[in-house]
């Protein structure tokens, strides 16, 4: 399979996962709490919580079609991929230069903050990989 197809399959699993969380977090508090319970965070849904739970959604939401738009053209659409290998990165970054905040507010462990380091740090090193070696294809074709 080509560089290009798999970088587009990333894409639309991005996609598709932000797109679920995102509508779920702002529509649902039932999906609220299954989404919290699933991370294994005990936080309070108050009127406060659920409301930037929802805030949450809808950035989650935008972040899907971004990535749905960039699966359609990611050479075109290169910043895009940039920007969610950027997010990806800083994600981790914060969930642990603030693991000890992470723990306390929202009682999540130490294994479930790993697990989900990984998970989008390989994400990142797909899309960087991948990436690559699509640009790198674009340009041989373009040289011939």
């Amino acid at each position: 399979m080509k560089a290009l197809t798999q970088l587009k399959a990333v894409l639309v699993f991005i996609a598709i996962f932000h797109f679920v969380f995102g509508f779920g977090l702002m529509v649902s508090i039932n999906f609220q709490k299954a989404a919290l319970a699933g991370y294994g965070s005990t936080l309070e849904l108050t009127p406060t919580t659920i409301y930037f739970i929802r805030i949450i959604g809808s950035f989650a939401f935008v972040l899907g079609y971004l990535a749905w738009m960039a699966s359609r053209d990611p050479i075109r659409y290169k910043v895009i991929v940039i920007g969610f290998i950027e997010f990806f990165i800083l994600r981790n970054i914060n969930r642990h230069l603030f693991a000890d905040e992470l723990y306390i507010a929202l009682n999540v462990s130490q294994t479930m903050n790993v697990m989900t380091s990984v998970f989008f740090g390989l994400q990142a090193l797909l899309l960087v990989y991948l990436l690559w070696r699509t640009s790198k294809q674009d340009k041989n074709r373009q040289n011939d």
